[in-house]
């Protein structure tokens, strides 16, 4: 089943595109990676895939729908770069970042219950953090930072999760740990997984690809 699929994308700011006639595909099960140097597209890329822009021309297809079909992207977890992150300085935990990914499901009073809360931990134990779940955010490290917005986004059970530079901002053993944690979420869960990167052959040590691609100067080619 195909999960993403895109044909002839273009978009530009200007009249000058950014993304010039995209193709690709991402498909149930996968892990894909994209790379390219800052500048190159990718960006842009990932916040038409999110919605957040409108093709200009050409079309993007999530699970076999049109994008401007779509109301729910539940479906989809994102998990932005940590140093977006860097700057909550409001004390809130561990537990209730991870609780807010059910903000939708909290009801008219938008309170968490009790439910939430125990899917909140389960999931953080999955991502072996229980010992981290009242712990400020701001205090964790940029690995576990990282690990808890990953159980963010997984809390909705998500059939795409689309890491944006996830091993950027983190230390050498966190990255190892993290894509070790990935692998683990596709073979376990059978994730479809798409990252975008600009550590291409760190992320190919520890994450067997079914395929690779390059943004350059928005042309998206296979590797």
């Amino acid at each position: 089943m195909s999960i993403i699929e895109i044909n002839n994308l273009e978009f530009g700011y200007t009249k000058e595109r950014v993304l010039k006639n995209v193709n690709f595909r991402l498909d149930e099960g996968q892990i894909v990676a994209i790379h390219g140097a800052n500048g190159s597209g990718k960006s842009t890329f990932l916040k038409l895939l999110l919605g957040e822009l409108n093709p200009q021309k050409g079309e993007i297809k999530l699970f076999n729908q049109e994008i401007k079909k779509i109301n729910n992207f539940q479906q989809i977890g994102y998990v932005p770069q940590v140093q977006n992150f860097n700057g909550i300085t409001f004390p809130i935990t561990t537990l209730e970042i991870v609780v807010l990914g059910l903000y939708r499901q909290f009801g008219l009073v938008k309170i968490p219950r009790k439910q939430h809360i125990e899917k909140a931990k389960e999931i953080l134990i999955e991502m072996r953090m229980e010992q981290y779940l009242d712990v400020p955010y701001n205090q964790l490290s940029g690995g576990f930072k990282q690990r808890t917005m990953i159980a963010r986004a997984m809390i909705n059970k998500p059939d795409v999760l689309i890491l944006d530079e996830p091993t950027a901002g983190v230390d050498q053993k966190s990255k190892e740990n993290f894509l070790k944690l990935i692998a683990e979420t596709n073979r376990k869960k059978s994730t479809t997984i798409l990252i975008v990167t600009h550590e291409m052959d760190f992320v190919k040590e520890y994450l067997d690809l079914d395929a690779c691609y390059k943004m350059e100067e928005g042309v998206l080619i296979q590797c």
